[in-house]
C-alpha cells in the first residue's frame, strides 16, 4: 500500500517540445506565453544576447525548425557554442519593440541546459540560385488589392496570424526562416547604408523589376497589382561585432552567412561577420531623355519626383539638389518633392510651416537654371509625421505655373 501511494504521487514526466511546434505554421506561437521542455536543436550561431537553435523536427522543411533564445546572463551563454546540440527549458514569448512592429516569437529564460553532443557541422540554408527563392511580388495574404491599396493597415499580420505560405508571400517566406542559419548567394546591394550601416541586398535568385544600376524598380505584376520586391532583405548588425561595409547601389559583396531575423520593422540577415565588397558599380546616374516634342509643347507634360532628405531652408544639401532639378531632370513641369521639413528644421518649436524652406530651394533653382517654380503643399499637424523628430517632413510640389494652374 505505502508503494501505490508514493507511484500516485510522483508527477508525470513533461513531454519534450520541439522546435517546430514552438514556432507553428502561422506567424504567432501556439506556445505564446507557455514554459516548454526538452526543446532540443543545434546551436548555429551565438549573440550578446543569446543563441540560435536549429533542428530537422519540420519532417524536412527549411521553415519553422528554428528559433533564437534569448539570455543575457553570461553564465547561461557559458554553456553552449556553436556546434553543440542541447536541450533545455523556457518560456516562449512574442516580443517586439514597438507596437508598429511585427513579433518574433523566441524562449527566454532558458533553464536545464544539457549538452549532448558538440562540435557536431553547421551547415546553413542556402538562399539563391541553387536554394531557396524568396516571392517576388506579394508581401502578405492581408494585401488584398497589393499593399498600396486603399485603405490600409485594417488587418494586420499580428492580430489576424494567417497561416504561412512561405512559397507564395514575402512576409511568410522571411518569418518561416526566422532564427534559421541561411547563406546569401551572390549578394547585391540594391541601395546606400541607413546611419546604422544596414543595408538592402538582392542575391541571385529570381528578382523583378531589375533595373541598369543593379537596383530594383517597383513596378506592376502580371494580375495588375503593384509588385513592392520583397525578394530584397536588409543586412543587419554582424553578430561578430565587425561593421558593414560602405556599398551602393550594383555594389556586389562575398556571399553571406547569417541568421534570419526581425527587428526594426523589417526582416533582416543577421551576418555572422561582416562582408566584403567584391566590387562597386560606378555607373553614374545619367540626367534624363526625356524631352518635350516642338510640335506637342502645349499638350505634353514632363514631372519629376525628387526626395530631399530632410530638408529645411538651410540645409547643407540644399543647393546640390536645387542643381539636380535643372541637370538631372531637366526642370519637369511639375515636380513632387518627399520629406521637405518646416522653416525650423528639426527644432521641435510648433512650428509646422516651409514657405521659407520652398521659398529658398526654388529661389535656388532659379539662380542656377533660369526656372521659376511656384509650390504647394498641405502642412501636417504638429509632431504627427515621420522623418527627423520636429522637422515636420511633408510632400510638396513645385509647378511651372506658365504652365500648369491650381
Amino acid at each position: 500500500m505505502i508503494t501505490a501511494t508514493l507511484l500516485l504521487l510522483l508527477p508525470l514526466a513533461a513531454r519534450a517540445i520541439e522546435i517546430s511546434e514552438v514556432q507553428g505554421n502561422t506567424f504567432l506561437s501556439p506556445y505564446n506565453g507557455k514554459t516548454v521542455t526538452g526543446v532540443t536543436g543545434l546551436v548555429t550561431a551565438n549573440s550578446s544576447s543569446g543563441f540560435y537553435l536549429s533542428s530537422n523536427s519540420a519532417g524536412g522543411s527549411p521553415y519553422g525548425n528554428a528559433i533564437y533564445v534569448y539570455s543575457t546572463s553570461k553564465t547561461v551563454l557559458a554553456q553552449v557554442a556553436v556546434g553543440d546540440i542541447v536541450s533545455l527549458n523556457g518560456k516562449v514569448q512574442e516580443y517586439r519593440s514597438s507596437v508598429d512592429y511585427l513579433f518574433l516569437t523566441e524562449i527566454t529564460s532558458p533553464t536545464n541546459i544539457t549538452k549532448l553532443s558538440s562540435g557536431n557541422a553547421v551547415t546553413p540554408i542556402v538562399i539563391g540560385a541553387e536554394g531557396l527563392h524568396p516571392p517576388t511580388q506579394q508581401f502578405t495574404s492581408l494585401d488584398v488589392g497589393g499593399p498600396l491599396s486603399v485603405p490600409n493597415n485594417v488587418t494586420q499580420v499580428s492580430t489576424a496570424n494567417p497561416t504561412l505560405q512561405p512559397d507564395k508571400y514575402g512576409f511568410d517566406f522571411w518569418e518561416g526562416l526566422s532564427g534559421q542559419l541561411v547563406k546569401i548567394t551572390k549578394p547585391t546591394a540594391i541601395a546606400y547604408p541607413n546611419s546604422f550601416k544596414d543595408f538592402w541586398v538582392r542575391g541571385d535568385w529570381p528578382v523583378t523589376g531589375l533595373n541598369q544600376r543593379g537596383g530594383l524598380t517597383i513596378t506592376t505584376g502580371s494580375d495588375g497589382l503593384p509588385d513592392m520586391n520583397p525578394e530584397a532583405i536588409i543586412i543587419g548588425a554582424p553578430l561578430d561585432g565587425t561593421n558593414n561595409p560602405d556599398v551602393w547601389m550594383g555594389s556586389t559583396v562575398n556571399d553571406i552567412v547569417g541568421v534570419a531575423t526581425y527587428a526594426f520593422g523589417f526582416y533582416r540577415i543577421l551576418p555572422l561577420t561582416a562582408p566584403q565588397v567584391i566590387a562597386h558599380n560606378e555607373t553614374s546616374q545619367a540626367p534624363t531623355t526625356l524631352t518635350v516634342p516642338t510640335d506637342d509643347a502645349n499638350c505634353t507634360l514632363t514631372f519629376g519626383d525628387y526626395n530631399v532628405e530632410n530638408m529645411t531652408w538651410n540645409s547643407t544639401h540644399l543647393p546640390l539638389a536645387a542643381a539636380q532639378i535643372g541637370d538631372y531632370l531637366k526642370n519637369p513641369d511639375l515636380v513632387f518633392l518627399q520629406e521637405i521639413q518646416d522653416d525650423t528644421g528639426p527644432t521641435d518649436d510648433g512650428v509646422v510651416s516651409s514657405n521659407k524652406t520652398l521659398q529658398t530651394f526654388v529661389d535656388a533653382i532659379a539662380a542656377h537654371s533660369g526656372v521659376t517654380y511656384s509650390f504647394a503643399y498641405i502642412a501636417p499637424e504638429n509632431d504627427k509625421d515621420g522623418g527627423q523628430p520636429g522637422g515636420n517632413i511633408r510632400t510638396a510640389f513645385l509647378y511651372k505655373s506658365d504652365r500648369l494652374k491650381l
